[in-house]
């Protein structure tokens, strides 16, 4: 946990620097839809969609009217919401929720200057917090941390769309992540995490 603690420190340290130089400043909020890919189905184990926040910063570089660079600051909730099947009368209902402080790295191409429809996509570096399983019927919360990666490598896809006011612009867009390798320390199957997150806010340039 010191050390989780000590990474987020200093990341936070450098992305205030690099924000410096930024062009554009970006604040984000929305909300995301995730569910957990395991490495093998199994008849006695069903999962739904869990949605969660999501909400940062972000700072974009101008390489040219069309092309930027953008890099973000994100804290995130995710998860998924599970069933188990024992057998026909025992069924446990449980629900995967993790936290993380991820970093989206995008090339961003944006058609128009003004009002403007806009693609991204690039690498997401994400810090894991905290990892828990939660049962309702019975209130017990399993702290999944020991068997939880610090740090995972992560991608990300967005089509979003700009509309500016002056000095000003709002901006709504969707975003796929999935994250590449598992995040769990187990070496007989992997967790990966797949989600759309739905995010809106404002830009103000610099």
């Amino acid at each position: 946990m010191l050390m989780k603690k000590r990474i987020t420190l200093l990341l936070t340290f450098y992305i205030f620097a690099q924000a410096m130089h930024a062009y554009e400043i970006k604040a984000l909020l929305g909300f995301n839809s995730s569910k957990y890919l395991f490495s093998d189905s199994t008849n006695s184990l069903e999962q739904q969609r869990k949605t969660g926040m999501n909400f940062g910063f972000g700072w974009v570089y101008k390489l040219n009217k069309n092309m930027k660079l953008e890099l973000n600051a994100m804290f995130n909730q995710k998860g998924a919401k599970v069933t188990i099947t024992n057998t026909s009368v025992n069924v446990i209902l449980g629900v995967y929720k993790n936290s993380s402080i991820g970093v989206p790295c995008f090339f961003k191409y944006q058609f128009m200057e003004k009002a403007s429809p806009y693609v991204a996509f690039g690498p997401e570096f994400v810090f894991i917090i905290s990892h828990h399983l939660f049962l309702p019927e019975t209130n017990e919360d399993y702290n999944l941390g020991d068997m939880t990666k610090n740090f995972i490598l992560g991608f990300n896809a967005v089509l979003g769309y700009e509309y500016p006011f002056e000095k000003w612009t709002l901006f709504a867009e969707v975003r796929y992540n999935n994250w590449i390798g598992s995040f769990l320390d187990d070496s007989q199957g992997t967790v990966k995490s797949d989600s759309f997150i739905f995010l809106i806010g404002g830009i103000y340039y610099l």
